[in-house]
């Protein structure tokens, strides 16, 4: 029996503190709390007191002195040893196993900000953040006494990697997502990491290396111009993201505190940082929150394309298939007017004119004909409710509100779905990845991605610095069939040729190459409008798929304001390719 408990207590011990070291719920470790450590550490000590005690013979009443004396000494000496034990335990914790997550600054309840005050995250040397050139677009410039601050060569680009704030607001963006990366503690040598440690010299962080086209976003940034909105430019082909830009953004060279300075000037300096922080999560904009990928939008037509490439996919029309719309449709006593035929003497459109030409009421019926099941079936396949696979946090995209799951079962429900209203919420970055699907010969999503590659600090040795991570093109989802898909090219090319994004120069016939496209004005209320539009083009083996949309314009329109800032793009993007 003896042998038996004390087995078991051992087993217990054992099993405590693998618990404790090795499964850390990622909430404890964000919050420091300790609280599971402790509760492992106590039945640890208990199994192990009881290793000790269990089996040894009781003291006897008339027992001498030196035996009560022997049996006192024994018991304080296994205490002190099982003390000894879970010292040693904790300090093997610290130093080993939390020693990487302990240096990072971390954030109270209160909002406080505690960090270890032995491990300056100003004197880390933070990796590069790079082009998809090479050129440096976020850096740091060491300072002769170690200091180091974070640099920002390119702005055009550095609205989208996030800011580092270590001590005062902490990372955001690519800085958070890559932080391990960037500050050296994952991807570096461990025989030089070791060495820098013991020699107390900062270990140099990785390179990030984008996928961004420097002159794809410079583009990007003068078609959007101040226009609240964003465009997402990808290469359809691999899912690599050329450019990215939204409005508002922030910049996050105003957030990056100069450890060099001293005196008044860092008093000044903090000050400056702090109430621009203030100043920002105050903005009713919203500014912290990225239109590509964290704000969500009505698309209005544009959603078109996923409704023609349901009903196209599960048999309910052909492109030939003719709707009667004389000019509205109701419903439920629901008027759907229809404004948008360029000839108001006919009445009968097939589904290619429907979407070439935008027609409410035709998509109106195509809804109804869809039905609730499989739009939430189809909009899943295209990736709604889902998180995106991306470097970056993406809001997801819904086909309805959350709150009100029973939306659908209203026929005037999915009328407006079917044309792009109701209430569905889409990123910019959802519907490029719609484009994309559709430009695509395989009908495939890609998976997206921003990071093309991560890269080792330039040595002597490695001047370019080795290759530590890739991102290989990858696919994300297959939404539609591939005959399916070479029906919605058909559509969006006669679309972006003889439709109403063909006839306002949606083409591009100069730059020769083959695009489909669909605009869309998603209605807010009070003469307020989401202007949308996606396209694909290709050209010379490449395929870029394109989304742009201008947020709250009153009296905005997708043919007016969102198509011309994707040509813009999309014409930047195809110069030189032959």
């Amino acid at each position: 029996m003896t042998n038996f408990v004390r087995g078991l207590c051992v087993f217990v011990t054992i099993a405590a503190i693998t618990v404790g070291l090795v499964w850390q719920p990622k909430e404890v470790v964000d919050t420091r709390s300790d609280n599971l450590w402790l509760a492992c550490l106590a039945v640890a000590a208990i199994a192990l007191t009881t290793f000790f005690w269990y089996g040894w013979a009781k003291l006897k009443p008339n027992a001498s002195p030196n035996a009560r004396l022997r049996h006192n000494v024994q018991r304080v000496g296994t205490l002190m040893i099982v003390a000894f034990v879970l010292l040693s335990l904790q300090l093997l914790r610290e130093q080993i196993v939390q020693a990487d997550d302990i240096k990072k600054p971390f954030y109270t309840d209160s909002g406080d900000v505690v960090h270890d005050p032995r491990a300056d995250p100003f004197s880390v040397q933070r990796g590069n953040i790079r082009d998809s050139t090479g050129k440096i677009v976020v850096g740091i410039e060491v300072s002769p006494d170690g200091s180091v601050k974070r640099t920002y060569k390119d702005p055009n680009i550095a609205q989208i990697v996030g800011y580092y704030s270590p001590i005062q607001y902490g990372l955001s963006g690519l800085e958070k997502q890559y932080d391990d990366y960037l500050s050296g503690t994952t991807g570096a040598n461990p025989i030089l990491k070791l060495q820098h440690d013991l020699l107390h010299e900062a270990t140099p962080g990785n390179d990030l290396i984008l996928t961004i086209d420097p002159a794809l976003q410079t583009a990007a940034i003068n078609a959007l111009g101040a226009t609240n909105g964003s465009i997402v430019l990808l290469d359809a082909n691999t899912g690599g993201v050329l450019a990215m830009v939204g409005n508002p953004h922030y910049d996050p060279s105003r957030l990056a505190y100069d450890p060099t300075l001293s005196g008044d000037a860092r008093i000044k300096a903090t000050k400056a940082i702090g109430s621009y922080w203030q100043q920002l999560i105050n903005d009713p904009n919203r500014p912290l929150v990225a239109p590509a990928t964290q704000r969500v939008y009505t698309p209005g037509s544009i959603f078109k394309t996923i409704t023609l490439g349901t009903a196209l996919d599960l048999g309910l029309t052909s492109l030939d298939t003719t709707w009667f719309d004389d000019g509205q449709f109701t419903i439920d006593f629901h008027r759907i007017n229809d404004p948008n035929r360029p000839d108001t003497s006919k009445k009968t459109w097939t589904s290619q004119e429907g979407y070439m030409f935008s027609l409410n009421a035709v998509f109106a019926q195509m809804g109804l004909k869809i039905g609730a099941d499989n739009f939430t079936n189809y909009t899943n396949k295209f990736g709604f409710g889902q998180n995106i696979p991306f470097d970056l946090p993406v809001s997801a995209s819904t086909l309805y509100n959350p709150s009100d799951p029973n939306f659908l079962k209203t026929q005037t429900a999915l009328t407006d779905t079917g044309f792009g209203q109701g209430q569905l919420q889409v990123t910019p970055l959802q519907m490029a990845l719609v484009a994309a699907a559709m430009g695509r010969n395989d009908g495939a999503m890609p998976k997206p991605f921003l990071v093309k590659e991560i890269r080792s600090a330039a040595t002597v040795q490695s001047p370019q610095g080795l290759i530590l991570q890739q991102t290989k093109p990858d696919v994300w989802l297959r939404p539609l069939r591939q005959d399916t898909t070479k029906l919605m090219q058909t559509a969006m090319l006669a679309s972006a040729k003889d439709g109403w994004v063909g006839r306002n120069g949606g083409g591009l016939p100069a730059t020769g190459a083959t695009i489909g496209g669909k605009t869309g004005t998603a209605e807010l209320g009070n003469g307020i409008e989401n202007a949308w539009y996606i396209a694909w083009a290709s050209k010379g083996g490449r395929t870029f798929a394109i989304a742009c949309v201008v947020d709250h314009k009153a009296g905005g329109e997708g043919l007016r304001d969102a198509l011309p800032k994707a040509n813009a793009v999309l014409q930047a993007a195809l110069a030189g390719i032959k």
